[in-house]
Protein backbone atom coordinates (compact mmCIF):
# COMPACT_ATOMS: atom_id res chain seq x y z
CA UNK A 1 0.00 0.00 0.00
CA UNK A 2 1.39 3.39 -0.84
CA UNK A 3 1.93 6.03 1.29
CA UNK A 4 -0.58 9.43 0.90
CA UNK A 5 -0.27 12.94 1.15
CA UNK A 6 -2.37 14.97 3.10
CA UNK A 7 -3.32 17.98 1.54
CA UNK A 8 -5.83 20.64 3.04
CA UNK A 9 -8.39 19.65 0.45
CA UNK A 10 -8.41 16.49 2.48
CA UNK A 11 -9.00 18.59 5.28
CA UNK A 12 -11.85 20.45 3.53
CA UNK A 13 -13.38 17.43 2.40
CA UNK A 14 -13.36 16.04 5.72
CA UNK A 15 -14.72 19.07 7.88
CA UNK A 16 -17.46 19.31 4.99
CA UNK A 17 -18.56 16.33 4.97
CA UNK A 18 -19.10 16.05 8.89
CA UNK A 19 -20.00 19.42 9.54
CA UNK A 20 -16.94 19.47 12.22
CA UNK A 21 -16.65 23.32 12.49
CA UNK A 22 -13.34 23.07 14.70
CA UNK A 23 -11.05 25.75 14.49
CA UNK A 24 -7.89 23.49 14.90
CA UNK A 25 -9.27 22.33 11.02
CA UNK A 26 -9.49 25.76 9.73
CA UNK A 27 -7.09 27.36 7.11
CA UNK A 28 -7.92 30.66 7.65
CA UNK A 29 -8.66 31.02 11.24
CA UNK A 30 -6.28 28.25 13.27
CA UNK A 31 -4.61 31.02 14.44
CA UNK A 32 -8.01 32.33 16.49
CA UNK A 33 -7.27 29.27 19.26
CA UNK A 34 -5.24 30.87 21.97
CA UNK A 35 -1.64 29.74 22.49
CA UNK A 36 -2.32 27.02 19.24
CA UNK A 37 0.82 24.99 19.07
CA UNK A 38 -0.07 23.73 15.88
CA UNK A 39 0.86 26.10 14.07
CA UNK A 40 -1.68 25.77 11.28
CA UNK A 41 -4.00 23.70 10.54
CA UNK A 42 -4.56 19.62 11.52
CA UNK A 43 -6.36 16.83 10.17
CA UNK A 44 -9.47 15.40 11.67
CA UNK A 45 -9.19 13.02 14.48
CA UNK A 46 -12.28 10.42 12.72
CA UNK A 47 -10.24 11.24 9.46
CA UNK A 48 -7.47 9.18 10.23
CA UNK A 49 -9.51 7.08 11.65
CA UNK A 50 -11.26 5.98 8.64
CA UNK A 51 -7.85 6.25 6.63
CA UNK A 52 -7.11 3.20 9.27
CA UNK A 53 -9.93 1.36 8.95
CA UNK A 54 -9.94 1.42 4.94
CA UNK A 55 -6.13 0.25 5.33
CA UNK A 56 -6.53 -2.53 7.37
CA UNK A 57 -9.90 -3.95 5.22
CA UNK A 58 -7.12 -3.66 2.33
CA UNK A 59 -4.52 -5.53 4.58
CA UNK A 60 -6.69 -8.56 5.07
CA UNK A 61 -7.52 -8.23 1.37
CA UNK A 62 -4.26 -8.06 0.23
CA UNK A 63 -2.73 -11.08 2.48
CA UNK A 64 -5.45 -13.37 2.51
CA UNK A 65 -5.26 -14.15 5.54
CA UNK A 66 -6.86 -17.58 6.67
CA UNK A 67 -9.06 -15.56 9.21
CA UNK A 68 -11.92 -13.77 7.59
CA UNK A 69 -14.42 -11.63 8.74
CA UNK A 70 -17.71 -13.39 9.42
CA UNK A 71 -20.24 -10.53 10.24
CA UNK A 72 -23.18 -12.62 11.54
CA UNK A 73 -20.22 -14.09 13.54
CA UNK A 74 -18.57 -10.72 14.85
CA UNK A 75 -20.97 -8.31 14.06
CA UNK A 76 -19.45 -5.40 16.13
CA UNK A 77 -16.50 -3.39 14.52
CA UNK A 78 -14.12 -2.10 17.56
CA UNK A 79 -11.61 0.51 17.77
CA UNK A 80 -9.35 1.92 20.42
CA UNK A 81 -7.02 4.18 19.34
CA UNK A 82 -4.71 6.73 21.06
CA UNK A 83 -3.55 10.16 20.44
CA UNK A 84 0.13 10.68 19.92
CA UNK A 85 0.52 13.62 17.89
CA UNK A 86 -1.29 15.75 14.88
CA UNK A 87 -1.45 15.75 11.06
CA UNK A 88 -0.96 18.71 8.89
CA UNK A 89 -1.01 19.48 5.02
CA UNK A 90 2.09 18.12 3.43
CA UNK A 91 2.93 15.35 5.88
CA UNK A 92 3.07 11.59 4.57
CA UNK A 93 0.24 9.33 6.17
CA UNK A 94 2.09 5.50 6.04
CA UNK A 95 -0.07 2.47 8.42
CA UNK A 96 1.99 -0.42 10.21
CA UNK A 97 -0.46 -3.18 10.56
CA UNK A 98 0.33 -6.45 12.59
CA UNK A 99 -1.20 -9.75 11.50
CA UNK A 100 -4.36 -10.53 12.47
CA UNK A 101 -4.90 -12.31 15.52
CA UNK A 102 -7.98 -14.37 16.44
CA UNK A 103 -9.03 -15.00 20.51
CA UNK A 104 -12.03 -16.66 22.38
CA UNK A 105 -12.36 -15.91 25.75
CA UNK A 106 -15.64 -16.13 28.10
CA UNK A 107 -17.30 -16.95 25.08
CA UNK A 108 -16.59 -13.79 23.43
CA UNK A 109 -14.81 -14.08 19.96
CA UNK A 110 -12.67 -11.58 18.33
CA UNK A 111 -10.24 -10.86 15.56
CA UNK A 112 -7.78 -8.07 15.95
CA UNK A 113 -5.25 -5.76 14.16
CA UNK A 114 -2.88 -3.57 16.15
CA UNK A 115 -2.29 -0.29 14.18
CA UNK A 116 0.24 2.51 14.11
CA UNK A 117 -0.58 5.68 11.97
CA UNK A 118 2.83 7.75 11.01
CA UNK A 119 3.64 11.05 9.83
CA UNK A 120 6.49 11.21 8.30
CA UNK A 121 7.90 8.60 10.20
CA UNK A 122 6.63 9.60 13.59
CA UNK A 123 3.61 8.17 15.79
CA UNK A 124 0.35 9.70 15.71
CA UNK A 125 -2.33 7.41 16.34
CA UNK A 126 -1.93 3.64 17.66
CA UNK A 127 -4.33 0.84 19.41
CA UNK A 128 -6.11 -1.82 17.80
CA UNK A 129 -8.49 -2.14 15.15
CA UNK A 130 -11.09 -5.32 16.61
CA UNK A 131 -13.92 -7.23 15.13
CA UNK A 132 -16.05 -9.14 17.94
CA UNK A 133 -19.03 -11.41 18.92
CA UNK A 134 -19.83 -9.03 21.45
CA UNK A 135 -19.78 -4.69 22.55
CA UNK A 136 -17.83 -4.22 25.24
CA UNK A 137 -20.40 -1.31 26.15
CA UNK A 138 -23.02 -1.71 28.45
CA UNK A 139 -25.91 0.58 27.19
CA UNK A 140 -26.90 3.29 29.77
CA UNK A 141 -30.29 3.34 31.51
CA UNK A 142 -31.52 6.60 30.29
CA UNK A 143 -34.54 6.48 32.37
CA UNK A 144 -36.94 7.55 28.82
CA UNK A 145 -37.44 5.61 25.61
CA UNK A 146 -35.17 6.21 23.12
CA UNK A 147 -37.80 5.38 20.94
CA UNK A 148 -38.87 8.76 21.83
CA UNK A 149 -35.66 10.52 20.09
CA UNK A 150 -37.10 11.52 17.18
CA UNK A 151 -40.57 13.46 18.95
CA UNK A 152 -37.47 15.63 21.35
CA UNK A 153 -35.90 18.69 19.64
CA UNK A 154 -32.80 18.59 17.84
CA UNK A 155 -29.99 20.01 19.80
CA UNK A 156 -31.54 19.95 23.15
CA UNK A 157 -30.64 18.57 26.75
CA UNK A 158 -32.95 15.23 28.04
CA UNK A 159 -34.03 16.11 31.35
CA UNK A 160 -33.96 13.35 33.32
CA UNK A 161 -30.65 12.21 31.78
CA UNK A 162 -28.66 15.53 30.87
CA UNK A 163 -28.01 13.59 28.00
CA UNK A 164 -28.05 16.37 24.78
CA UNK A 165 -29.40 15.29 21.72
CA UNK A 166 -27.83 16.47 17.89
CA UNK A 167 -29.73 14.56 15.26
CA UNK A 168 -27.84 14.28 12.33
CA UNK A 169 -28.23 12.54 8.88
CA UNK A 170 -27.29 9.78 6.62
CA UNK A 171 -25.65 11.61 3.24
CA UNK A 172 -24.43 9.27 0.59
CA UNK A 173 -22.67 12.74 -0.81
CA UNK A 174 -21.08 13.90 2.33
CA UNK A 175 -19.79 9.77 2.91
CA UNK A 176 -18.23 9.84 -0.38
CA UNK A 177 -16.48 12.83 0.50
CA UNK A 178 -15.61 11.54 3.52
CA UNK A 179 -13.48 8.78 2.27
CA UNK A 180 -11.77 10.48 -0.66
CA UNK A 181 -10.57 12.53 2.43
CA UNK A 182 -9.53 9.44 3.82
CA UNK A 183 -7.55 8.14 0.37
CA UNK A 184 -10.00 5.35 0.63
CA UNK A 185 -12.09 4.53 -2.90
CA UNK A 186 -15.03 5.40 -2.40
CA UNK A 187 -16.52 2.66 -5.44
CA UNK A 188 -15.54 0.20 -3.14
CA UNK A 189 -18.12 1.22 -0.24
CA UNK A 190 -20.54 3.33 -2.58
CA UNK A 191 -21.35 2.52 -6.25
CA UNK A 192 -24.73 3.23 -7.68
CA UNK A 193 -23.78 0.81 -10.72
CA UNK A 194 -23.64 -1.83 -8.76
CA UNK A 195 -26.52 -1.13 -6.09
CA UNK A 196 -24.39 -0.78 -3.32
CA UNK A 197 -24.14 1.03 -0.34
CA UNK A 198 -21.89 0.12 2.69
CA UNK A 199 -21.17 3.21 4.66
CA UNK A 200 -17.70 2.95 6.81
CA UNK A 201 -17.31 2.60 10.08
CA UNK A 202 -16.33 6.32 10.51
CA UNK A 203 -18.53 8.28 8.95
CA UNK A 204 -21.29 7.62 11.34
CA UNK A 205 -19.02 7.80 14.00
CA UNK A 206 -17.19 11.25 12.82
CA UNK A 207 -20.53 13.15 12.99
CA UNK A 208 -19.97 12.71 17.10
CA UNK A 209 -17.40 15.98 16.42
CA UNK A 210 -20.23 18.30 15.37
CA UNK A 211 -21.98 16.73 18.38
CA UNK A 212 -19.54 17.53 20.79
CA UNK A 213 -18.61 21.05 19.25
CA UNK A 214 -22.63 22.11 19.68
CA UNK A 215 -23.17 20.23 22.76
CA UNK A 216 -20.38 23.04 23.68
CA UNK A 217 -21.47 25.68 22.70
CA UNK A 218 -25.04 25.25 24.23
CA UNK A 219 -23.12 25.48 27.45
CA UNK A 220 -21.68 28.67 26.64
CA UNK A 221 -18.33 26.75 26.48
CA UNK A 222 -15.41 29.30 24.86
CA UNK A 223 -14.14 27.09 21.79
CA UNK A 224 -11.24 30.01 21.09
CA UNK A 225 -9.82 30.25 24.89
CA UNK A 226 -10.54 26.90 26.05
CA UNK A 227 -10.88 24.03 23.40
CA UNK A 228 -10.39 20.56 23.75
CA UNK A 229 -8.37 18.17 21.83
CA UNK A 230 -8.84 14.37 21.60
CA UNK A 231 -7.33 12.15 23.55
CA UNK A 232 -8.43 8.52 22.93
CA UNK A 233 -11.42 6.84 21.48
CA UNK A 234 -13.08 3.63 22.08
CA UNK A 235 -15.78 2.89 20.08
CA UNK A 236 -17.78 0.08 18.71
CA UNK A 237 -20.43 -0.43 15.87
CA UNK A 238 -23.10 -2.65 14.71
CA UNK A 239 -22.31 -3.21 11.55
CA UNK A 240 -25.22 -5.35 11.04
CA UNK A 241 -27.58 -1.98 11.58
CA UNK A 242 -24.93 -0.09 9.73
CA UNK A 243 -25.10 -2.05 6.72
CA UNK A 244 -29.03 -1.82 6.60
CA UNK A 245 -28.65 2.47 6.65
CA UNK A 246 -29.21 4.21 4.04
CA UNK A 247 -29.11 7.93 2.79
CA UNK A 248 -31.56 10.20 4.52
CA UNK A 249 -31.86 7.83 7.36
CA UNK A 250 -31.84 9.84 10.77
CA UNK A 251 -29.23 9.73 13.38
CA UNK A 252 -30.43 10.53 17.43
CA UNK A 253 -26.46 11.77 18.93
CA UNK A 254 -26.68 11.14 22.91
CA UNK A 255 -23.92 13.06 24.31
CA UNK A 256 -23.91 12.49 28.31
CA UNK A 257 -22.69 14.82 30.55
CA UNK A 258 -19.11 15.38 31.54
CA UNK A 259 -16.93 12.18 33.54
CA UNK A 260 -14.22 13.49 35.45
CA UNK A 261 -11.45 11.02 34.41
CA UNK A 262 -9.42 9.60 38.02
CA UNK A 263 -5.59 9.08 38.03
CA UNK A 264 -2.59 11.11 36.86
CA UNK A 265 -4.87 12.37 33.76
CA UNK A 266 -6.69 15.00 36.39
CA UNK A 267 -7.47 17.40 33.13
CA UNK A 268 -8.79 14.53 31.27
CA UNK A 269 -12.67 14.25 31.10
CA UNK A 270 -14.48 11.96 28.98
CA UNK A 271 -18.09 11.54 27.16
CA UNK A 272 -20.16 8.96 26.50
CA UNK A 273 -21.68 9.00 22.94
CA UNK A 274 -25.00 6.75 22.10
CA UNK A 275 -26.38 6.59 18.87
CA UNK A 276 -29.93 5.32 17.53
CA UNK A 277 -30.67 4.61 14.44
CA UNK A 278 -33.46 2.82 12.77
CA UNK A 279 -33.49 0.27 15.87
CA UNK A 280 -34.48 -0.27 19.34
CA UNK A 281 -30.63 -0.80 20.05
CA UNK A 282 -27.65 1.64 19.85
CA UNK A 283 -26.10 1.71 15.71
CA UNK A 284 -22.88 2.60 17.98
CA UNK A 285 -21.59 3.45 21.45
CA UNK A 286 -18.10 5.74 21.71
CA UNK A 287 -15.93 6.68 24.65
CA UNK A 288 -14.61 9.52 23.94
CA UNK A 289 -11.62 11.02 26.10
CA UNK A 290 -10.71 14.73 26.22
CA UNK A 291 -7.71 17.26 27.21
CA UNK A 292 -7.85 20.53 27.40
CA UNK A 293 -5.18 22.47 25.09
CA UNK A 294 -3.92 24.41 28.03
CA UNK A 295 -2.83 21.08 29.55
CA UNK A 296 -0.71 20.52 26.34
CA UNK A 297 0.63 24.55 26.46
CA UNK A 298 0.99 24.92 30.19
Amino acid sequence: MKNAILSQIHIEAARNSTDDFNLFHDKNRWNWVEKNPFHGPIALGFQLGCFIENRVKMFRQDVKEEYQVDDVVLPYSLYELTFAGVVKPGDELSVDIKGSRTSSKEGVQTLSNRVLLKANGKAVLLGFKRDSSHSPFEVPDFQFDPAKLRELQDRSFEETSGYFLKRKFMIVGNAKNFLTSAFAEQSEYIDEFANKVCFPDMYPLSLISSALLERAQALSHDLIKSPMIYASHKLCMNKTQLSNLRSNDSLNILISPEIKEQGADSAKISHLCVCYGNESTPLFIAKIHLLPLASLTS
